[in-house]
């Protein structure tokens, strides 16, 4: 039923078109597929396929993984006729289900969460009355701090490297860059605008040093950013060298460059905490990583990734383009 472009008359779709033309009669909206209009009344399953469907259609992000859930259960009647309900009432009884999950979800202080389930249940029915027990299931969205698995050795310069071989050749900036993408990726239908073009993020920590840092001097980890300056001497007078700067006599430049997995988790997870702080002071958030591998033009080795990031304020579609916010209710 997830899909944005569904093909006309195309048999696999037909629960879809039949939820959108019920959402639609809902609204008071010309059908855009009528042959699906409901025709007559609603047997117990009938109301229970357009309880859960108009719901997880609507309100559910299927492509998201979790972290954790806050499950709350409701019971609601609706009124049968000879053990049918009308038009009518399956859609009172979708109104009430959906104010009820309104509810349990605004209720939830946790701001990263999003609609799993909404799961109905015939608990009961007779010739006149139907109980109907309605799962609202509110996930923790999940967002891996560690995206680089034992695998995961990368050059900085482009492909895999030593334990591996082979496996791609993208630089290890351009990894990063994907799973930063990934990691703020934002759910439901968002559209974003105050769109801000980022190039320097060194007041929140990009490419200073890292103050937790082992074995300062290594360069595994020396920055918060990946950086490597080296001077074939070093002048203590020079002003210009920058902190932490060795000589290059000191290091296989081909060790330097190879970022094991544990690296590129770090790099990932301090990037990560810069982004956090910037869209906290200024209220913005990622919308897209195009951060880079720059060289210095300097009288000593300078290599560094730059930051090249886009930001914006993240605003909710008023769409049919599914899946949308829970209205907030009551």
């Amino acid at each position: 039923m997830k899909t944005q472009n569904v093909a006309d008359n195309d048999a696999k779709y037909e629960t879809y078109y039949k939820m959108l033309t019920f959402i639609e009669t809902m609204e008071g909206k010309q059908p855009t597929h009528p042959v699906f209009l409901p025709r007559g009344l609603y047997a117990p399953s009938n109301i229970l396929e357009y309880v859960e469907g108009t719901m997880n259609l609507q309100y559910t992000d299927p492509r998201l993984t979790w972290d954790s859930y806050d499950n709350r259960t409701d019971t609601f009647t609706i009124a049968l006729s000879s053990g049918y309900a009308t038009l009518g009432d399956v859609q009172a009884l979708v109104e009430k289900v959906r104010d009820t999950a309104s509810v349990h979800f605004y209720s939830i202080t946790e701001q990263d969460k999003f609609p799993v389930l909404y799961d109905a249940v015939n608990v009961s029915a007779t010739s006149s009355i139907m109980y109907v027990s309605v799962l609202s299931m509110v996930g923790k969205v999940h967002r891996d701090p560690t995206p680089f698995g034992s695998t995961d050795y990368w050059d900085v310069f482009g492909g895999k490297c030593s334990p591996q071989s082979g496996g791609g050749t993208r630089k290890a900036s351009d990894l990063i860059n994907s799973a930063l993408v990934e990691y703020f990726e934002p759910y439901g239908c968002t559209f974003f605008t105050n769109e801000t073009e980022v190039y320097d993020l060194h007041s929140y920590g990009w490419g200073q040093l890292n103050p937790h840092d082992p074995t300062p001097g290594d360069f595994n980890i020396d920055f918060r950013t990946w950086a490597f300056y080296c001077a074939d001497e070093i002048d203590p007078e020079d002003e210009c060298l920058p902190e932490g700067i060795q000589l290059c006599s000191g290091f296989d430049e081909e060790d330097i460059k190879c970022l094991d997995p544990d690296e590129m988790n770090y790099y990932f997870g301090s990037i990560v905490d810069i982004y956090n702080s910037y869209t906290a002071e200024t209220d913005l958030h990622h919308i897209n990583s195009l951060n880079y591998l720059e060289f210095g033009l300097c009288d000593f080795l300078s290599e560094f990734w730059a930051a090249h990031v886009f930001f914006g304020t993240p605003n909710a579609c008023e769409s049919e383009i599914y899946p949308i916010p829970l209205p907030p209710c009551c």
